[in-house]
Parts: structure tokens; sequence; C-alpha cells
């Protein structure tokens, strides 16, 4: 396993550069917000917003809340600063725009002699993990879920709402009620990465307009039993709406908790000879400490084509 700065301490120093990752590489940052307790520091991340966000972020009246509000928005500024070449990015001054679906996007007019090429990113957060990922050249999207996640109403029932016929059958076919809702939360997961990725989010590409497929992999397993890891097969999109063959998923098990989900784009070079998806994983505390995880126990493969660096 081989990784950038592997551990060190910043305390409140400026971040430490990172190259960006090259065409077809996929970085992924991620918090535990419970692990995060110093006053101090939670101060540091109020200071590197923008106006708006910490209104925003000061607006909540719930502690833990408002402390995970301030924890994407501090992650998403300093990840991005990291990856500076000709001049030092502050992460004060980053600025966000939208697409016309919503996705923020770096908005770099105001930022001096950039000659690197377009960075995408992407943020998923739950109450107990915040991710954000980072590619050049190509989209990407991302979703974490938390693996203890239940819903209101049976699995079947809150599926034939949001899933296509295909993945309803899928998930009826599975007897075992926690495997069944563990299958429902990988779907899940999978689809929400996939419209993220695409920039157009879920009210303008619902569920039920396309379909997570599992293809059998070199096992030539022929039919999906209730048992069968999905590891053991790759993961596919498919929709009448869009051409979804230039789109490459991937599911991992992070930090023993939560699945995430990983949709980008396929490199254009490669369509018909499709590569492992190169993917290095830190966990970190901004300003204090980063720690790369890939190829440990925190971060497990469990579905789709990807070569953990």
């Amino acid at each position: 396993m081989r990784c950038f700065n592997r551990q060190f301490s910043l305390s409140s120093q400026p971040l430490h550069p990172l190259p960006l990752p090259p065409r077809g590489e996929i970085h992924l940052w991620y918090v535990i917000p419970d692990e995060i307790k110093s006053s101090s520091l939670l101060k540091q991340y109020l200071d590197i917003l923008s106006p708006s966000e910490k209104k925003s972020v000061l607006s909540f009246r719930e502690d833990e809340v408002r402390k995970k509000a301030l924890l994407a928005r501090a992650l998403v500024r300093t990840t991005i600063a990291r990856y500076q070449t000709n001049s030092f990015v502050d992460p004060r001054s980053l600025k966000f725009k939208k697409n016309t679906y919503g996705k923020p996007e770096v908005d770099w007019q105001d930022v001096p002699d950039i000659s690197w090429p377009p960075l995408h990113f992407n943020l998923s957060h739950t109450s107990s993990l915040i991710a954000c990922g980072i590619t050049t050249y190509s989209p990407i999207g991302i979703d974490v879920e938390d693996k203890n996640r239940t819903t209101k109403n049976d699995v079947i029932s809150f599926a034939r709402r949001f899933f296509s016929p295909c993945e309803v059958d899928h998930l009826a076919n599975i007897s075992e009620p926690e495997l069944q809702r563990q299958e429902f939360i990988k779907l899940w997961t999978l689809k929400e990465a996939y419209v993220k990725a695409i920039g157009r989010g879920f009210s303008a590409t619902p569920f039920k307009t396309f379909r997570i497929h599992l293809k059998a992999s070199s096992k030539n397993m022929s039919n999906i039993s209730e048992t069968a890891a999905l590891k053991e097969y790759d993961i596919a999109v498919e929709s009448s709406q869009f051409q979804t063959g230039e789109w490459q998923l991937a599911l991992l098990d992070l930090a023993d908790t939560h699945y995430a989900a990983i949709c980008t784009q396929n490199d254009k070079f490669s369509k018909e000879n499709l590569s492992p998806m190169a993917l290095r994983v830190w966990k970190t505390v901004p300003f204090l400490e980063d720690m790369c995880t890939s190829g440990t126990h925190s971060v497990i493969t469990v579905g789709g084509l990807v070569k953990q660096l």
C-alpha cells in the first residue's frame, strides 16, 4: 500500500499540499464527527467558512446538528485546498456555484494562476460520518449510508415507492430480513451516487427511472442467491433515459460502520477495456491529523472493480 503523507500533525498550521489525482484516480476523505471534540478546532473550522455558510451553520439550534453542518463545510474547503500547484489556495478564499440542478461546483474565476486540470468534488454525510470525493477531469458522485439505517415502512413497501421493478424483485427474493435490509441500503447508496455523479440529483432523476444491475463476475455465477456477497459481482447501471455505459460504480464498507458508493465517468480512452477504479482513502481531522486507510480493514471493497492504492 502506497499513500501520500500517511500521518502528520498540523495543529493550526496550513494544510499540507498534495498533488492532484491523476486521470482515473479517486481520492476519498472522511471525518468521524464524534471523534472531533476540541472547541478551539471547531472554531478554526468556523473561521474558514464564508459569511453565508457561517450564518447557515449557526442557524441550527441543536449542538450536534450544528457541529455536523460545520464539519461538512469545513471538510469540503480543507480537502479542496490541499490540491495546490502554482499557488497557495486558502480554504477561506474558495467560492462555489451550483449547476442547473443544484450540484455544487468550485468557482475558480478569482483564483490566480490556475493551470491545472478541472477538479471535481462531491460531498455526502450521515449523522456519524462525512465524506468528500475528489477527481480530475471526470465528474464524481458519492453517497454514504449508515449500515444500521432503518426505514419507517418494511423494506419491500419502501422499495416499491422508489426502486425499479427488477430491484424490488431482487429484494423480495431475499427471505432473511437482515440480509434484505442490508441489500436495500447497498442499492440505495449506489443509486444515490449515480444521480449525484450525473449532476441531476434525485428530483431530476427519480430512482425508478433506472436500475442498478449486479452482474456475475468471472466466477460465472448465473443467479444471485440471497446469501451471495455483492463483491462477487460487477456493478452496472441501466437506464432508458441516459447513456449509462460510461459510468463506473463501486461499493465500499467504510470504517466498519457505513457503506460508501462511488460513481465516476469512465476514461473515454478505456471504455472497451474497463480498468479498475484507482482509489486512495484518508480518514482526517482537518488541521490536525490525516491517516491513509487504503488497503486496511477500514476500507473493504464490497462490489465493483477497485484497486486500492
